[in-house]
């Protein structure tokens, strides 16, 4: 009796002895292994890098966040300060470096900080402190204190932002206000609350955009690349259970956002700053579910190449 792998054999075997014809009655060719380009997963048609915001590692000290991104070979951070505190001297911001530099990482901004209208001396510590480390942009809420239904609520703030575009001109860094979704509906819920606050800033002032914020907001986040890419300085990417607030964190490729058509959008408006993994649950064991992440996002940018 014929099994399946006899099967294959011979007819392999009688393939060669026709003068190696295929099925189709084509000539077999001899075609050498096509080699993939050189490059750390940002090529032909994409412009940007694949990233991890700090926040995945939040429960992890930094050699432990180090260490998975060295095994995930992600070579981008976005530090946030319980990895690199925004007191640090000079000293110690220079052994933080070697230590990423170690890993094969690279600090490409820091954030999100949280800052305060009414704490103008800290604002110019979170100057200082991206100055120090050499990032070109921070990611930031810029927020004033209000009384909202009895209570004193965190709230976006116009007089911080005109005063950060100050900033911003003086240092030479972006600032990247970062989206909450409708959780926080009058602290930057959206992309779109973010544009119409700095629109007639210094152009410096832009966004990080979280696309499943702005999903659970019931917003596109492609639309929004499209829309305002020139503002884009940072995003954080995931996706989401539901385009509403009941939205939460699902591995990639799981999830309702058409990340296909976000990978396109970037292509198309020519974004080329990071793409960072902010992954948001499963916090003290997630290796698995991030190395998931990373890999299927991966496979989106190779889908691009030219």
């Amino acid at each position: 009796m014929m099994n399946r792998r006899s099967f294959f054999g011979v007819s392999s075997l009688a393939l060669l002895a026709a003068g190696c014809q295929t099925p189709c009655g084509g000539k077999c060719e001899s075609v050498a292994a096509k080699r993939r380009p050189d490059g750390v997963y940002t090529l032909g048609k994409v412009p940007f890098k694949l990233g991890m915001a700090g926040f995945t590692y939040h429960k992890f000290n930094i050699d432990q966040t180090l260490a998975a991104l060295k095994k995930l070979e992600v070579h981008y951070l976005c530090i946030k300060d319980f990895h690199l505190p925004i007191k640090s001297t000079q000293a110690e911001v220079d052994a933080f470096k070697r230590k990423c530099a170690d890993h094969g990482v690279t600090g490409y901004a820091v954030g999100p900080i949280y800052m305060d209208a009414a704490n103008m001396d800290f604002v110019k510590e979170a100057f200082d402190y991206a100055a120090r480390i050499g990032v070109k942009t921070i990611v930031g809420v810029p927020f004033e204190k209000r009384e909202i239904g009895g209570k004193s609520v965190r709230h976006e703030s116009r007089t911080l932002c005109e005063k950060l575009s100050g900033f911003c001109d003086e240092y030479k860094i972006n600032y990247a206000i970062h989206n909450h979704g409708p959780d926080i509906p009058y602290l930057f819920p959206n992309a779109e609350s973010i544009m119409a606050m700095v629109k007639d800033l210094s152009p410096r002032m832009g966004m990080c955009l979280d696309i499943g914020h702005q999903f659970r907001d019931n917003k596109d986040p492609a639309a929004a690349i499209r829309n305002f890419h020139s503002r884009i300085f940072d995003l954080h990417l995931k996706n989401v259970s539901d385009n509403s607030k009941a939205g939460r964190a699902e591995p990639l490729p799981r999830g309702r956002i058409d990340l296909v058509e976000v990978v396109r959008a970037l292509c198309d408006v020519g974004y080329a700053g990071c793409c960072s993994l902010e992954f948001e649950r499963n916090f003290t064991d997630n290796y698995a579910e991030v190395a998931e992440c990373i890999g299927y996002f991966r496979g989106l940018m190779d889908s691009v190449r030219a």
